[in-house]
């Protein structure tokens, strides 16, 4: 048997020799690019975290930041009026880059974010809770997706713990194939949030034209989100990159809060297309009438 080599075949192989090149040249010229962004700019993270009486679990948090990959960076602890051990606990870690503001009165958790955000001297900003971890490659894996996507906003996929027997990833493998094909807006309103403010890496210049809405009980995260739509150019890091654990306490369980948080939803006026609109006002009325029934069966 002989082996027949056509010129279309040496054709082809050069054709597929070239593409392999480009993308392998384009791969090194985009690492290049973010090493000497990083050499040549101030790119701090300012990570804020708000916090009320978790003297239990603040060490852990702030300490999967310090432990980043990413060094350059600055933890603001907003403490919201906490009654427990949490200064203390603060002032046992000994690191030149936090800072730890005590408010009086607690305002609850969008205040506290707001603060955070006019402190911080960072480029860029992200958000923790004080119960919840980062990995520690977090900060690395976005940063780098903001510069090399031109981004305002980057969020990653987070993993969230109800128990030691139950844990969700968001978002899930049906919204991420919406994200994909550049839906993630429609997928936004029509289904709910799947942008947790953990997952969020952000310019602080383009954060600092929304904040938070103190007047949200719940879905703060959701809400600040949907008032970017028009305006964000938003990427996605499809890692995990943060445990967030669902504590007894949290504010995420109130359904009273979540009710009014709704309500407030449903007077905002978002600026949607028409489609957008209808599919949002479909979700909020379907969250309504669940939590009418749950109601209407636990007595």
């Amino acid at each position: 048997m002989r082996l027949v080599i056509t010129i279309n075949d040496f054709d082809f192989i050069n054709t597929s020799f070239i593409i392999l090149l480009c993308k392998l040249f384009s791969i090194i010229f985009a690492i290049l690019m973010y090493r000497l962004y990083l050499r040549n700019e101030n790119t701090m993270i300012s990570v804020i975290i708000p916090t009320y009486n978790r003297a239990n679990l603040i060490r852990r948090s702030i300490n999967s930041i310090l432990k980043q990959t990413y060094q350059n960076l600055e933890v603001i602890v907003v403490d919201d009026g906490s009654t427990d051990n949490t200064p203390l606990e603060i002032k046992r870690i000994q690191d030149n880059r936090i800072k730890y503001i005590k408010l009086i009165e607690n305002k609850g958790g969008s205040n506290a974010r707001n603060i955070g955000i006019k402190k911080a001297r960072g480029k860029y900003i992200s958000f923790q809770d004080s119960d919840d971890l980062y990995y520690p490659n977090k900060l690395e894996k976005q940063i780098q997706n903001i510069i090399i996507k031109k981004s305002n906003l980057d969020f990653c996929k987070i993993k969230v713990i109800y128990n030691s027997s139950l844990s969700l990833f968001y978002p899930n493998k049906r919204q991420e194939k919406s994200i994909l094909k550049g839906k993630i807006f429609d997928e936004l309103v029509s289904k709910g949030n799947f942008i947790s403010t953990q997952a969020i890496l952000v310019q602080k210049n383009f954060m600092r034209k929304f904040f938070f809405d103190t007047n949200m009980p719940r879905l703060q995260d959701y809400e600040v989100i949907l008032r970017m739509i028009p305006k964000v150019k938003i990427s996605y890091t499809p890692n995990v990159l943060v445990d967030l654990q669902m504590q007894k306490d949290s504010v995420t369980q109130s359904k009273v809060k979540l009710k009014k948080a709704i309500s407030i939803l449903l007077t905002k006026k978002f600026n949607f297309n028409l489609n957008q609109k209808i599919l949002f006002l479909n979700y909020l009325n379907k969250i309504q009438s669940l939590l009418h029934q749950s109601k209407k069966y636990n007595k």
